[in-house]
């Protein structure tokens, strides 16, 4: 119990009804008067404890020892280590961290404001570049809600990279995800978010937005989507630019992400940088005229600029070759037949109007899958002419023509026996009766439909991709008239010798084998169908070479298949479909044949990236199989032959004939905003002559190189990188070592051991715990399985982080003798947090050192990490002394420096905290 000469006014205390409060009039006869959070209150003396502040506790509990000394430092690298410069490096994701990403993380990390556009060339990163933003900032305490703004179909392609590589916990709202708002408000509830823009862009979700806390960061990929276009004097906002808008305004910080920024027109882009900074230009036209200051709010790295830590180019090169050929006598007459078919099947869509559009759309899928190989269209008409048997015996069940039935069933029957190759005897005959059961409930329950609207994802990813065929053949409420008997008669004309793509690919595999028996070599082809024909032809003509199949679906079978393909004498040959162009590393292959050609030519270009790409050390081989008397062959070689020509034009053909990259890439993705790809190739089917779509791939073109002139000249002025701009942070060795000292010291006291097999791998053991593998050399990490990455993000390092970080005040202090000074001194280190009118918030480490006279000591504070391994001594001065020196001299001094740095300023505020205190003796 407290007597009444401990409470003095100013002082804070605790009250067991009315919690923390301070003192305001002395006590008398046993009560005082005291201010609380219900009011000012006269309450009881033996009711009231003493409240020390955090400080008061450190200065009133001061040791020496060798254990205090251990345990105060773990204390303080525990909150020193997070915020030290540019911690992001530290990562223990397993990926390569280049140069032009460590510069630019720093420049946003400490960039005051924080509203960028990043647009670095399509493979540099910008993935990556964000991931290491979110965990800087989050390493510094500046960073608790962040919302991710990208397109649906890249959704789950965010979710793996942040969590999975980065261990930044963050959840998927919408339909795709676990996370709604149909009960409450799921952006005041949760703080880290991925959402597609599409569904965060209705005036309900913005409300909602509105209506949660402001986010520290948010994050749009894809940012040309935010357009606002002006007719006349008017400018028209399209929804995607209106939420932008609104985040803008509830957002500490911005980061816009796109490789093509500009489309070519300088109002669309200028109302893009309006988006980050409003006062910049006061018109497209004075962006034009001043466009160096774009510097101010923009970062683009090209693949030019960008190198290895050591200077040298970071991409090998690369060579695309076009293997182009014809169509055998009964392929053509196939191909012919099909086409009919298709034509027809849009002709009905466009007759049907809203109803077509789906009817349409199936078409389209029938087209890409039969550009794909003859084998996986005669599959998905196959499959579609089952589907088509039992809908028809269903209609005629509904309609009591019990005879018709069993005949279409038994029809059905037949061609589940050949396609799915099931045997005729009881067993077999079960297994059917199964599969047309659960075909029914299909039917009736229209479960197909769902396959439809899962196939339309305009972003055609693996997603889409993956349902595509299932959708071709499966949704047959929608069908021409007699399409049962065209399917027939089609299936009747397939030629039955090897398709003619499959055997250029089975000569040029023989070729590279019998130079190389060991080569390993990357295959892609859209479809299932036409993936197991290339596996079955390779093991038939290639017996023991070995081949694995990526398919889509779930990421652990697709990192199994990598995996497999890897190994030095797994399989030679890895077949992948759309699932392998994102989000998988091949460079340690070097040949890649594109069996079939996505329609959009970008799509091609994210295939190379998965063999041209860092760490590649040898030139990329790029073969590519063009049937080129088809209508897609015919349309890809004109385009090759048209970027060719523009190429030429401006003198950016290489040696060998090719496009160089750079041009190609601003090329097509300036094209690819320009062109409907799918309407192209569906008109060329009426088109045989492809005049029409001569006409308008010349006009999308010739747009497309103007505007890639147009941005080029605007961005011209843009800084570009150096690789002096990374020396100063390229070395993290002595941060590193910080680390590991750090974690050593950690680990023992949890009586685990960290050993050292060698000067950079280690093994952290004990007795109730698997041993884990860890090495500190980032490429050793990324080479070898079960190796794990030491790096400030790890679990365990934030284990320890934790733990130490809210170590007892009590437990602080400390007392110690050492050479470094000839007069008694006070060290203390603080942690500072400051924050702007604006929100902006940074956390710096300040060291104040003073004699106990009270003058500053600034060698001690550039020193002070040496005085934790001082030899321990008992303290001199007493708490009161230390609490006068504070006062008087230490308190006063850190806001004077504070003030000095600019560190604090008159619209802001800031806090600080002591996490260090060291007494110092001379020896």
């Amino acid at each position: 119990m407290a007597t009444a000469h401990e409470f003095a006014p100013g002082e804070r205390v605790t009250h067991q009804e009315f919690g923390q409060g301070v003192v305001i009039e002395p006590a008398r006869d046993g009560y005082l008067r005291a201010f609380f959070s219900a009011g000012e209150r006269r309450v009881s003396l033996s009711a009231l404890r003493s409240e020390q502040s955090r400080t008061e506790r450190i200065l009133g509990s001061v040791k020496g020892g060798a254990e205090r000394a251990r345990r105060a430092w773990l204390s303080f690298e525990a909150q020193a280590l997070p915020i030290m410069e540019s911690a992001s490096a530290l990562t223990s994701a397993r990926i390569d961290l280049l140069p032009h990403q460590v510069v630019l993380t720093h420049r946003v990390a400490t960039a005051s404001p924080r509203r960028f556009l990043i647009a670095d060339e399509v493979g540099l990163g910008k993935t990556i570049e964000t991931a290491l933003v979110l965990r800087e900032l989050a390493s510094r305490g500046e960073l608790d809600r962040a919302l991710m703004v990208v397109p649906a179909g890249l959704l789950h392609n965010w979710h793996r990279e942040l969590n999975e590589v980065f261990n930044l916990d963050f959840e998927i709202f919408g339909s795709e995800g676990d996370i709604t708002d149909r009960k409450t408000n799921a952006f005041a509830k949760h703080d880290r978010l991925i959402a597609s823009i599409d569904t965060l862009k209705r005036p309900a979700r913005i409300k909602r937005l509105l209506e949660a806390p402001r986010w520290d960061l948010v994050v749009f990929d894809e940012a040309h989507h935010l357009t606002a276009h002006r007719t006349g004097g008017k400018v028209r906002k399209t929804e995607n630019y209106k939420l932008a808008e609104a985040l803008k305004d509830h957002s500490r910080d911005l980061l816009l992400l796109s490789a093509t920024p500009h489309q070519g027109n300088h109002f669309q882009f200028w109302m893009l940088i309006q988006l980050l900074n409003p006062t910049l230009f006061n018109t497209s036209d004075e962006m034009v005229e001043n466009r160096h200051r774009l510097n101010t709010v923009m970062y683009r790295r090209t693949k030019a600029d960008a190198c290895q830590p050591d200077g040298s180019p970071l991409f090998a090169r690369r060579w695309v070759h076009t293997e182009s050929f014809l169509m055998g006598d009964d392929e053509r007459h196939f191909y012919e037949k099909l086409r009919e078919y298709l034509e027809d099947g849009f002709d009905l869509a466009k007759r049907q109007g809203g109803r077509g559009r789906a009817l349409g759309f199936l078409m389209a899928i029938f087209q890409k899958i039969a550009a794909s190989s003859f084998a996986a269209v005669r599959r998905t008409l196959k499959r579609r002419l089952l589907m088509l048997t039992l809908h028809e015996a269903h209609l005629r069940d509904k309609e009591m023509d019990i005879e018709g039935r069993e005949r279409l069933t038994d029809e059905a029957r037949i061609l589940i026996h050949e396609e799915f190759q099931i045997g005729n005897d009881a067993i077999g005959r079960s297994e059917v009766d199964r599969v047309i059961a659960d075909l029914k409930y299909r039917l009736v329950r229209k479960l197909d439909d769902e396959a439809l609207e899962m196939a339309s994802d305009p972003y055609a990813t693996e997603f889409s991709a993956l349902h595509a065929e299932e959708a071709a053949s499966a949704v047959v409420d929608l069908h021409l008239p007699e399409e049962r008997l065209r399917i027939d008669d089609l299936l009747r004309a397939f030629p039955v010798q090897r398709e003619t793509k499959a055997q250029k690919l089975l000569d040029g595999l023989g070729a590279l084998w019998r130079q190389n028996p060991q080569e390993k070599i990357v295959i892609f082809a859209t479809y299932l169908g036409t993936v197991d024909l290339i596996a079955r032809e390779i093991e038939q003509a290639f017996p023991g070479q070995g081949v694995v199949v990526l398919r889509g679906g779930n990421h652990g079978a697709k990192t199994a298949a990598e995996r497999k393909f890897r190994q030095k004498d797994g399989p030679r040959v890895l077949v992948c479909t759309a699932a392998g162009r994102e989000g998988i590393n091949l460079q340690f292959a070097r040949i890649l044949f594109n069996f079939d050609l996505p329609w959009n030519p970008m799509d091609l270009e994210q295939r190379i990236g998965r063999i041209h790409r860092y760490g590649q050390n040898h030139t990329a081989q790029v073969y590519n199989l063009v049937l080129s008397d088809t209508i897609e062959g015919r349309i890809f070689l004109l385009l090759d032959e048209k970027l060719a020509e523009i190429a030429r034009t401006v003198g950016k053909v290489d040696e060998q004939g090719n496009v160089a990259e750079d041009l190609k890439a601003q090329i097509l993705g300036q094209l690819s905003e320009r062109l409907n790809y799918d309407r192209l190739y569906q008109e060329a089917l009426s088109d045989p002559e492809l005049k029409r779509t001569h006409v308008e791939l010349e006009a999308a073109l010739s747009n497309s190189k103007e505007a890639r002139s147009v941005v080029f000249d605007l961005f011209q002025d843009l800084d570009g990188f150096s690789i002096d701009d990374y020396k100063p942070f390229s070395d993290v060795s002595s941060s590193m070592a910080r680390l590991l000292n750090f974690f050593r010291s950690a680990a023992a006291d949890q009586r685990l051991t960290l050993k050292t097999l060698d000067a950079e791998t280690y093994v952290l053991d004990g007795s109730d715990t698997s041993p884990v593998r860890f090495t500190t050399n980032r490429d050793t990490a990324t080479s070898q399985e079960g190796l794990q990455l030491l790096g400030i993000d790890h679990p365990l390092i934030q284990h320890s982080l934790a733990r130490w970080s809210n170590t007892a005040p009590e437990e602080i202090g400390l007392a110690v003798a050492s050479n470094d000074t000839v007069e008694p001194a006070v060290l203390s280190l603080w942690k500072v947090a400051t924050s702007t009118a604006s929100g902006e918030k940074r956390t710096i480490l300040q060291p104040i050192a003073v004699s106990e006279a009270g003058t500053r000591m600034p060698v001690i504070e550039r020193q002070h990490d040496r005085f934790w391994q001082a030899q321990a001594a008992a303290p001199r001065l007493t708490a009161q002394q230390r609490f006068d020196l504070f006062s008087s001299v230490v308190e006063p001094t850190l806001q004077r420096e504070l003030r000095h740095k600019g560190t604090v300023n008159a619209d802001g505020s800031y806090s600080a905290e002591l996490i260090g205190y060291v007494e110092i003796s001379p020896a």
